[in-house]
């Protein structure tokens, strides 16, 4: 198990690093829901989300910067070790197919809940998988880690990728309410994993729908791309139309 090597000046870095390369690869990235890491920021939480992409490490990485929190983020083994810089940003590794490691990961990320301001990200599915399959894949290792904790908020994370009239797609994550638990109180390890995968695939649903409606209630824009080439045309149209009305550009003033 290769624990994580937070190096706060390393973070600094990636995270502007990052930003320019979401701002690359999205229109915009919305989010609803945020309130679950800011509403108690001295509060640990588990956030246990969907796997659609390649882009949803770099996501969370996002999240727990613009929020202030320490974040950590299991992830598999092999992938550790390929990209050694992933530790520095706060993650740690997994190997499921030894169950000895599995379980020191298991106790390492539950001692990461113990510090108050930890937002602890886990992918569930183990693996990238299609929004829309059902039923979701739900690994059990978030209800083992939450047993191991004292007490943390535990919120479901929806996160889609979608195209719609730009020529880059938007990038949503839907926060779910979270619910106290403490870890002395989680007893039943099939029911709580039967519950958790549940509120996932309810989130994923409702984003899902939301998306699809183009219904925007309640999402806040957390981040907006580079101009497309289609944000440029819109401009010129705007300003051409303006000009054959009325002789006037966009502003009001004479052309």
């Amino acid at each position: 198990m290769l624990p994580a090597q937070p190096s706060p000046g390393f973070q600094r870095v990636a995270h502007r690093y990052n930003l320019y390369l979401l701002r690359r690869a999205f229109h915009a990235v919305w989010w609803r829901g945020i309130e679950v890491l800011t509403a108690e920021p001295r509060r640990p939480a588990l956030l246990y989300a969907n796997h659609p992409g390649w882009w949803d490490p770099l996501l969370a990485f996002f999240v727990v910067r613009r929020t202030g929190r320490d974040g950590y983020m299991m992830g598999e083994e092999k992938t550790l070790r390929a990209f050694r810089f992933f530790r520095w940003m706060g993650g740690f590794s997994v190997d499921r197919t030894n169950a000895r490691d599995v379980a020191q990961s298991i106790r390492y990320a539950g001692e990461r809940l113990a510090s108050p301001p930890t937002a602890l990200w886990i992918f569930p599915q183990g693996e990238i998988t299609p929004p829309d399959k059902r039923p979701i894949a739900f690994f059990s290792g978030v209800a083992h880690i939450l047993r191991r904790a004292p007490a943390c908020v535990a919120a479901p994370v929806a996160i889609r990728y979608e195209f719609d009239d730009q020529p880059r797609p938007e990038a949503f994550l839907d926060f779910g309410p979270g619910e106290l638990i403490r870890g002395a109180d989680a007893r039943d390890m099939e029911g709580l994993t039967r519950h958790l995968r549940s509120r996932l695939a309810e989130r994923m649903d409702a984003l899902r729908d939301a998306v699809w409606a183009r219904r925007r209630e309640g999402f806040a824009l957390a981040l907006r791309g580079r101009r497309s080439i289609s944000d440029i045309y819109a401009d010129a149209a705007a300003w051409l139309n303006g000009k054959s009305l009325n002789g006037k550009k966009p502003d009001g003033k004479e052309m």
